[in-house]
C-alpha cells in the first residue's frame, strides 16, 4: 500500500462511521436472584480456575468470581474475563456445575480450544458469553440443549462451519456470532423461528446468499448486524416489517437495487450501507425520519441529485457519509440544510464543478469534514471565507489545491488536516503550529519545500503525527516537539546530520 493511501485509509477509520452495535443494545438480567457464595461454594471457582494459568485473574475485580441462588445455595453465575490461558477440556470441573444460569468467560486464551459438547449438560444457562477467547472448529450440537438461553455470544473467535444448531433456543433475545469463519448460506434456516431476538450481529463472517425475505419474520429485532459478508441481491421489502429496528448494518457485501425499504421504520437512529452496490436515488423522506442520526452510504452507485421533502421539522441527522458514489446533480446546497450535522464525507464525488467550502458555514456543529478527492474552490481556502469553526478534522486530499489553505487560521480546535496528494508549493506557514489544538498534520506528496520560521518552529507544537513524505523539503530537518510519535519524511531534500537528541523521543515510533 502506498504512503498517500495508507494516510487516506487512517484517516477514513476516523470517519467512517464505526458503530458498535451492542452499544445500542440494553440487556435486562434480573441480579437479585444471585448472591455472594459461601467459602464451600467458592471451591468450585478454584477447582476451576487451577485447570489454567490463571496466575492474571483478579477476584478483587468485581466482575470476576462466582455467585449463588439466594435461596438454594447453588453455584448459578460464573464470570472471569480476560486472565485464563490453557485449553478447555471436555472433562473440565464447569461442566459439572448443573444450575449454572449465567456463564461469562469472555476475552480469555483458551489456546486451539474446540468447544466442549459437554456445553449441552449446562440446560439451565439463561447466558452465556464466550466471545473472543479463540476457540476454534465447530459449534457442536449440543449447543440446541440450551432451550432456556436468552443471550449467546460467540462472537470474536475462530469458529467455522455453517450457522449453528439453535433452532431449540426459541427464548433468544441475543445473538452474535460476529468476527468468526461461519460459512454457506441463510435460506432456508431456522433461525428465523427465533421470534424473540433483539440482537443479531452476523458481521465479520462468510456467509454468502440473497437475504432472505424471512427477515421479516423476526419483528421483535432492533438491531440487525449483517456486515462484511458476501451477501449478494437486493435488500429483501420485508425489512419494512421490523418497525422496532433502530440499528440496521449492511455494509461491505455485495447488495445491489434500490434503496431499501425503510421509511416506515420510525424507531431507526442508524442506517449503515456502505460499500455495497445500491443504485438509484436517495429517498427524500429518509431525512426526516424521526430518529435517524447515522446514514452511512459511501461506497455506492447512488446518482441523481438529493431533495428534500417539505417539513417544518429539521433532519436530525448528525453523521452522513455520501462519498464515493455518482451523484450527478447538485447536492451541496440541500446537505447545508442538515444544520444539525457533526460529521460529513462528501468524498470522491467526481462533481462536475468545484466546491466551495463556505457553503458549510451554516453547520455548526459540524466537527469532521472530508471533501478529499474533488476539486475545491480556490476562493474559498482564503481567510475571509466563512466555515463551521468547530472543526476538528478536516481532509481534502487530492483535491489540486495549490496554495496552502489560509482559512485555517479560524480553527482553533482543529486537530487533524490531511491534504496529502495535492499540488501546494512553498513553505507550510508558520502561524499553523499555533494551533492549539493540532495533533496530526498530513501533507505528503505535494511540491512543499520547506517550513516557514526558524529550525524549532515546531518545538512548541502539540504535534504527534506528522507525515511531510514526497516533497522537495530542503536544508535541516527541523527539531521535533517531544510529544511527536509519528513522524515520515522519506523521498525529500534534507541535508545534514539527524541530530541525536531524537534518541530522548521515547513516544516516537
Amino acid at each position: 500500500m502506498s504512503e498517500s493511501r495508507l494516510h487516506l485509509h487512517f484517516l477514513s477509520l476516523i470517519l467512517l462511521c464505526c458503530v458498535s452495535p451492542s452499544s445500542f443494545f440494553d440487556l435486562n438480567i434480573d441480579y437479585s436472584s444471585y448472591v455472594v457464595c459461601g467459602p464451600h461454594q467458592t471451591q468450585a471457582l478454584t477447582e476451576f480456575m487451577n485447570e489454567f494459568d490463571s496466575s492474571q485473574c483478579n477476584l478483587s475485580d468485581p466482575f470476576n468470581g462466582v455467585w449463588c441462588d439466594n435461596s438454594t445455595g447453588a453455584v448459578t453465575m460464573l464470570r472471569l474475563r480476560a486472565c485464563l490461558s490453557g485449553t478447555l477440556k471436555p472433562y473440565s470441573s464447569l461442566f459439572r456445575l448443573h444450575h449454572l444460569r449465567f456463564l461469562n468467560l469472555s476475552h480469555n486464551n483458551f489456546i486451539s480450544s474446540s468447544l466442549p459438547f459437554e456445553f449441552g449438560n449446562l440446560s439451565r444457562l439463561e447466558v452465556l458469553s464466550l466471545k473472543k477467547n479463540r476457540f476454534v472448529g465447530q459449534v457442536p450440537s449440543s449447543f440446541n440443549n440450551l432451550s432456556l438461553l436468552s443471550y449467546l455470544s460467540l462472537s470474536r473467535n475462530k469458529l467455522t462451519g455453517s450457522f449453528p444448531l439453535v433452532w431449540n433456543l426459541t427464548k433468544l433475545s441475543f445473538l452474535s456470532l460476529y468476527s468468526n469463519y461461519f460459512s454457506g448460506t441463510l435460506n432456508p434456516n431456522r433461525l428465523f423461528e427465533l421470534h424473540h431476538l433483539r440482537y443479531l450481529d452476523l458481521s465479520e463472517n462468510n456467509f454468502s446468499s440473497s437475504l432472505p425475505s424471512e427477515f421479516g419474520n423476526l419483528n421483535k429485532l432492533e438491531i440487525l448486524s449483517l456486515s462484511s459478508n458476501d451477501f449478494f441481491g437486493q435488500v429483501p421489502p420485508t425489512i419494512s416489517n421490523l418497525t422496532l429496528l433502530t440499528n440496521l448494518n449492511l455494509e461491505a457485501n455485495q447488495l445491489t437495487g434500490s434503496f431499501p425499504l425503510v421509511q416506515n421504520l420510525t424507531m431507526l437512529s442508524v442506517i449503515v450501507l456502505n460499500d455495497n452496490q445500491i443504485s438509484g436515488t436517495i429517498p427524500s423522506s429518509l431525512f426526516t425520519m424521526p430518529s435517524l442520526s447515522i446514514l452511512n452510504l459511501h461506497g455506492n452507485h447512488l446518482t441523481c441529485s438529493i431533495e428534500f421533502p417539505n417539513s417544518s421539522t429539521p433532519s436530525r441527522l448528525e453523521y452522513l457519509h455520501l462519498g464515493q458514489n455518482h451523484f450527478e446533480g447538485k447536492i451541496i446546497e440541500p446537505i447545508s440544510k442538515l444544520i444539525n450535522l457533526k460529521v460529513l464525507d462528501l468524498s470522491f464525488l467526481n462533481t462536475s464543478y468545484p466546491i466551495d467550502v463556505s457553503c458549510f458555514s451554516s453547520l455548526k456543529s459540524l466537527m469532521q469534514l472530508d471533501l478529499s478527492g474533488n476539486s475545491i474552490s480556490p476562493a474559498s481556502l482564503h481567510t475571509n471565507s466563512d466555515i463551521p469553526t468547530n472543526l476538528k478534522i478536516l481532509l481534502l486530499q487530492g483535491c489540486r489545491i495549490s496554495e496552502f489553505p489560509n482559512i485555517l487560521k479560524n480553527l482553533e480546535k482543529l486537530e487533524i488536516i490531511a491534504f496529502s496528494d495535492n499540488r501546494i508549493k512553498g513553505k507550510i506557514p508558520e502561524w499553523l503550529w499555533k494551533l492549539p489544538s493540532l495533533t496530526t498534520v498530513f501533507v505528503s506528496n505535494n511540491s512543499i519545500t520547506g517550513f516557514e520560521g526558524p529550525v524549532d518552529v515546531l518545538v512548541n507544537s502539540s504535534l504527534k503525527n506528522l507525515a511531510i513524505g514526497i516533497n522537495c523539503f530542503e536544508g535541516e530537518i527541523p527539531i521535533l516537539p517531544f510529544s511527536i510519535n509519528v513522524f515520515e519524511a522519506s523521498n525529500n531534500r534534507f541535508t545534514g546530520s539527524i541530530s541525536l537528541s531524537i534518541c530522548n523521543y521515547r513516544s516516537l515510533t
